[in-house]
């Protein structure tokens, strides 16, 4: 039976699998239980002190009930772009050179299947809310939709890559020998629980048994679909647009007309660093293929 695991690029001899996916074979390295615990232990405290900072940088101050663009963009740095994506990258690259996850499994594909997945998801998204117009569910214009959905693109991005990237895969990789049932079952439950729990404490407000079972619902959504199809990019757009639906009714109007510069700021920062990110897995890592015993 043949596995991956992720090495630097130029440190093994390059080979093609089965599929036509270039790897590179190494002998096969264990993974023992003080590496197995580290799966889940560091995550959870990634996971706490993202909690801590949605709780502090966001909820108590009421963020996105009462308009802040300074606020804003103090969060979206600290917020999104360190803990929320660098932090967990610096987890995800020891778990991957350790061969417990790789870059297929953290969802960082090449340009043309991400290109596609992005394609068809924002096709299907896009649907989504014609359909929601169409039918009087829905009672925002396209453009107040569109910069709706920018706002919301820094909070998708860090929700992505601490729910599912980094909590995910590590607890997939920890039940793994379980099956994969209990593997996808397991990872949905736990992130979607992650997930329903940090948004909630992001957009505090009343009603925290309804947000908390909202959340929780977009959650084992997102979840399934991450899972299915194993792209960061367009899990983004799926948790993107269950936000905007989720939250549009309860977003302070300020930050939608008019449009703020900073709330563009804001996205085109969070996705740079996340393409920055994605280029830098590309361009120095791979993913191997590892022989059966």
């Amino acid at each position: 039976m043949k596995g991956y695991q992720g090495i630097g690029a130029g440190d093994g001899e390059n080979t093609m699998d089965e599929s036509g996916v270039n790897v590179t074979e190494v002998p096969r390295q264990g993974v023992g239980r003080s590496a197995g615990m580290s799966l889940i232990l560091i995550p959870l405290v990634i996971v706490i002190i993202w909690l801590l900072e949605n709780y502090l940088l966001a909820g108590n101050t009421r963020l996105f009930r009462q308009a802040s663009l300074t606020g804003l963009a103090i969060y979206t740095v600290i917020g999104v772009v360190l803990i929320g994506i660098i932090v967990p990258v610096v987890r995800i690259r020891a778990a991957f050179l350790s061969g417990a996850v790789n870059m297929f499994q953290i969802g960082f594909w090449p340009l043309r299947r991400t290109v596609a997945a992005v394609g068809l998801t924002a096709l299907a998204g896009y649907a989504a809310f014609a359909f929601l117009g169409m039918s009087g569910h829905w009672g925002i214009d396209r453009l107040t939709g569109a910069v709706l959905f920018i706002l919301m693109l820094p909070t998708a991005i860090a929700a992505v890559m601490i729910c599912w990237v980094l909590v995910g895969t590590h607890v997939q990789a920890y039940v793994r020998s379980g099956g994969v049932v209990v593997s996808v079952f397991t990872g949905v439950l736990l992130t979607a629980l992650v997930f329903a729990l940090s948004m909630t404490v992001l957009f505090a407000g009343a009603g925290f048994r309804e947000m908390v079972v909202q959340f929780f619902a977009a959650g084992c959504v997102a979840a399934f679909f991450f899972f299915a199809v194993r792209d960061v990019w367009a899990t983004i757009i799926v948790v993107t647009f269950s936000l905007v639906v989720l939250e549009n009714s309860r977003i302070d109007p300020v930050y939608l007309v008019p449009f703020s510069p900073v709330v563009a700021l804001c996205g085109i920062l969070s996705a740079g660093v996340l393409v920055g990110v994605h280029w830098h897995f590309s361009r120095h890592y791979t993913t191997v293929l590892l022989p059966g015993k």
